[in-house]
């Protein structure tokens, strides 16, 4: 077995791809994949058509969704096709209606099972990728279904969802498609069967359930009418507050979840004054019996509803829950674990909820990237067919991983990102802000009667939320937290000098004994003197307490006191020596600053005791004008495509002819004014957003300016954020990929900027190069990692830094490294090119025709100008 995954650019260049595998003369069967954001349902089918014809044996299994997983990387409004070639496996495939055609009604989930088994036969198979539309509410119960009708097989998918198209033109449902045709009230199905064929199939939730169970015991369609025969979205309401009544967003927050062994959340929309009418419109045949279930229901009242994506039945037991980063990471690891095991990980399906990715970016980005190195290809759902322990289930807002194969394959994985969280704690903003703001109206008022239990239920997440798993103490969003709310504003940071080196001298019995030991203390040292004690980080732990409640002098001894006990550690412990740092009258925003000077303060006074104050910043008022004065020309420069491209001619000294330009941003303001570099880019870099816009635009239109060049060709500064931007980066491939000289675009990589991940970098290098184009070193000389970047960067080119060419007359030293760097090019075996910058008279020149260097640039030959001269 064998599986690639292309994104798609064009027919033109499927068909090239797909004849350049081969894969007609193999024996096997095909599945491909076509998983599309960009494509119309018509389109997607002659799409479908389009492959069936190139592959005519190949089974052709295609959905519409919103983002795509390609090599465990999302992207946004793409369509990929992933081919996989079987060894003995066999591949059976079926797209069946879930309504019927005459009534207009949904098929019964389990008549829709029986359908499916009875188009698909006794085949035992090991692995049903499924995919059915939004409207087929009853998708918990067919997959509940599958598991009597197809016992022991895996499934994995979810609901086809959709999003604006390149046409503008928004679609309500998602939709199903093969080469025969579409639906978008319809089940796609590709069931993989085979003697050697082995799959583990399971699922990331991150999920944490919270409080009793609740039974549901009334329903519309998929809409909860009540639990524990209360009205539901009333329960539901107190039980988080008044402020869903005015945000009715939080409610993604705070799912419902399955309360059986496989815990799954259930996401439901919150409706604050609609009626069963509005929301389930009597005309639509789906909601006939639903009607007829509810004679004496007000269907015209206006009342708060919940809703969710499918229906959950009557009797179901449900729990509160959220999902937070602790428990992603966790679940990440678990799973991740038994992937990576796993022997025959020959292919790799990845499938993620639509709701994860808006509402837990930074989670779904992290998780995935655990991944990029392996074939892993798949898509966003509206919802997902996940695997529990061999039990098929639906779920919202999972992440769901099925890998098989016929022979043992070792997949390349990235474990190292589970070194690497932090951005997790951002997607836990949304539900910190409503804690501590739930939080501080019950400081405000706590003789409310109706937030008793909210305030249940907030105690409830604030302990998974804010306090440490292994030590049980409030942790740094508690901190923050107590802070802002409880006026928290005398803290003490205390930190251990040099804690990673004693994993090199002392075993790691004797450590954590020492580390159990300085907690302890810590805390019953805060417990005597009524202080609150918080785990940061590690052996990083800090001591609050408001400052009414204790005198600056009095805070100061105590921690002195503490710090002593903390030196005078017995025998049986590792000797630690703790910095303590004292910060008067701070705030949830200045903390972290004040702290980050006071260290370097320490560090350069080498003292183990440190009291201050966040200081008063003593602003440049005409700096800060001009620095927002030049936010203005971005924007408007944005806003109004005055981001202008100059281009400046580079000399080939043997050709004796310019027929290379070197692109350099200008901005223009309304005045016509023009602005360089120099005033501009460092400005944009502080708020990046800013450069991101900017490079994207001029990267654009040196792309439309050279694609049609024949002769000429053109170089492209690019910084490390820029390769960093897989925007960027993405936009920068897809437009090579098509390219018909891609030769011809040089890419600049600016030395003079600290390269921190030397993996990106060179895997970008690396893909430029895989696409036909061409790679230099800009500024070569400027940096203290030259050489680093010489031995890393297979470079097609160097441009040694003008500080050096323009000295060149005049300084010896500059003379002697243009001689090292030009010998070096003679005995090295790499066929690369020197450019020599600021080239700025003949004198200059000569020298340059003297050390032999391939090309100048500089006024001498060019001016940057709008044209190319």
């Amino acid at each position: 077995m064998f599986t690639w995954n292309f994104q798609y650019i064009s027919k033109a260049r499927m068909e090239e791809t797909l004849n350049s595998l081969s894969i007609n003369a193999q024996k096997g069967d095909i599945l491909i994949r076509i998983h599309t954001a960009i494509h119309l349902r018509e389109e997607a089918v002659d799409l479908a058509r389009y492959v069936k014809n190139i592959v005519p044996k190949a089974k052709v299994f295609g959905t519409s969704t919103t983002g795509v997983i390609n090599w465990g990387k999302l992207s946004q409004n793409q369509c990929i096709y992933s081919v996989t070639l079987m060894d003995e496996a066999k591949v059976d495939t079926v797209m069946l209606p879930t309504f019927y055609e005459d009534t207009d009604e949904m098929i019964p989930s389990d008549i829709l099972c029986k359908n499916v088994k009875e188009k698909l036969g006794d085949t035992e198979y090991k692995l049903m990728l499924t995919f059915l539309t939004q409207d087929y509410l009853d998708v918990y119960d067919f997959v509940e279904n599958c598991n009597d009708i197809f016992p022991g097989t895996q499934m994995i998918g979810g609901l086809a969802c959709v999003s604006n198209n390149a046409t503008g033109q928004t679609q309500d449902n998602g939709f199903v498609f093969d080469e025969k045709g579409w639906s978008d009230r319809g089940i796609i199905i590709a069931a993989i069967s085979g003697k050697n064929l082995e799959c583990f199939t399971s699922v990331a939730t991150g999920l944490q359930t919270i409080g009793e169970e609740i039974e549901v015991t009334d329903t519309f369609a998929n809409c909860i009418l009540e639990t524990d025969n209360k009205d539901a979205a009333e329960e539901y309401r107190i039980s988080i507050g008044d402020e869903l009544k005015y945000n009715p967003s939080i409610t993604s927050l705070f799912p419902f979840a399955y309360a059986d062994e496989y815990s799954m959340p259930v996401l439901v929309g919150y409706h604050r004054n609609t009626s069963i009418s509005d929301a389930f419109p009597r005309y639509i045949q789906t909601f006939k019996g639903e009607y007829e279930k509810h004679p004496n229901l007000d269907i015209y009242r206006k009342r708060e509803l919940i809703i969710g994506n499918h229906n959950v039945g009557i009797g179901k037991k449900l729990k509160r829950a959220f999902i937070y980063d602790k428990k992603i990471i966790s679940d990440n690891r678990s799973l991740f674990r038994r992937v990576e095991n796993f022997e025959k990980a020959e292919t790799i399906f990845g499938y993620s909820c639509m709701g994860r990715s808006q509402i837990y970016s930074n989670c779904l980005k992290w998780e995935l990237s655990a991944y990029e190195n392996s074939n892993m290809c798949g898509c966003l759902t509206g919802g997902e067919i996940v695997c529990v322990n061999g039990h098929n289930t639906f779920a919202n807002c999972t992440f769901v991983v099925s890998v098989f194969g016929e022979k043992e394959f070792t997949q390349r994985f990235n474990p190292y990102i589970f070194s690497h969280t932090d951005s997790l704690a951002m997607d836990n903003q949304d539900l910190v802000d409503y804690l501590m703001d739930t939080e501080s109206i019950l400081e405000g008022d706590k003789e409310r009667p109706v937030f008793a239990s909210v305030k249940e239920f907030v105690r409830e997440c604030e302990l998974k939320l804010f306090y440490s798993e292994t030590e049980g103490l409030p942790n740094e969003a508690a901190l923050n937290m107590d802070v802002e709310i409880k006026g928290y504003d005398r803290i003490c940071m205390i930190d251990i000098t040099d804690s990673s080196g004693m994993q090199i001298v002392f075993p790691e019995l004797l450590i954590n004994l020492t580390y159990k030991n300085y907690i302890t203390q810590c805390a019953k040292f805060c417990e005597d003197m009524h202080l609150r004690l918080y785990l940061i980080d590690g052996w990083h732990i800090a001591i609050a307490t408001p400052s009414y409640r204790m005198s600056l002098s009095q805070f100061e001894e105590n921690m002195k006191i503490l710090q002593k006990n903390l030196f005078e550690s017995s025998r049986e412990y590792i000797a630690i020596v703790p910095l303590f740092c004292l910060i008067d009258g701070c705030n949830k925003d200045n903390i972290d600053s004040t702290y980050y000077s006071a260290r370097v303060e320490m560090m350069k006074k080498n003292i183990q005791f440190y009291v201050t104050k966040p200081g008063v910043e003593e602003f440049d008022e005409e700096k800060i004008r001009k620095k927002y004065h030049m936010v203005n020309v971005i924007n408007y420069a944005i806003a109004h495509d005055r981001v202008v491209p100059f281009f400046q001619g580079i000399y080939d000294n043997k050709l004796k002819k310019i027929n290379h330009y070197e692109s350099l941003m200008r901005l223009e303001d309304e005045n016509g004014k023009i602005y360089y570099p120099n005033d501009f880019l460092d400005v944009a870099r502080s708020f990046g957003h800013l450069y991101d816009s900017l490079s994207a635009i001029m990267i654009r239109k040196v792309f439309d300016r050279f694609k049609g060049e024949k002769e000429r060709s053109v170089s492209i500064n690019l910084g490390i954020r820029d390769i960093r931007n897989t925007d960027i980066t993405e936009y920068i491939y897809d437009f090579l990929s098509t390219a018909k000289r891609p030769h011809n675009f040089v890419f600049e990589i600016l030395e003079n900027e600290d390269v921190e991940d030397y993996d990106t970098l060179i895997a970008f290098v690396d893909r430029i190069h895989s696409l036909g184009g061409m790679i230099s070193i800009d500024d070569f000389g400027s940096g203290y990692s030259n050489l680093q970047h010489l031995m890393s960067i297979h470079s097609d080119y160097i441009k040694i830094d003008g500080s050096i060419i323009r000295q060149c007359c005049e300084s010896s030293e500059s003379e002697n490294l243009i001689a090292l760097i030009t010998g070096w090019k003679e005995i090295s075996t790499r066929n690369i090119g020197i450019v020599a910058e600021y080239v700025e008279n003949i004198d200059i020149q000569e020298k340059m025709a003297k050390f032999g260097i391939d090309y100048s640039q500089g006024y001498l030959f060019s001016k940057p100008s709008p044209e190319l001269e």
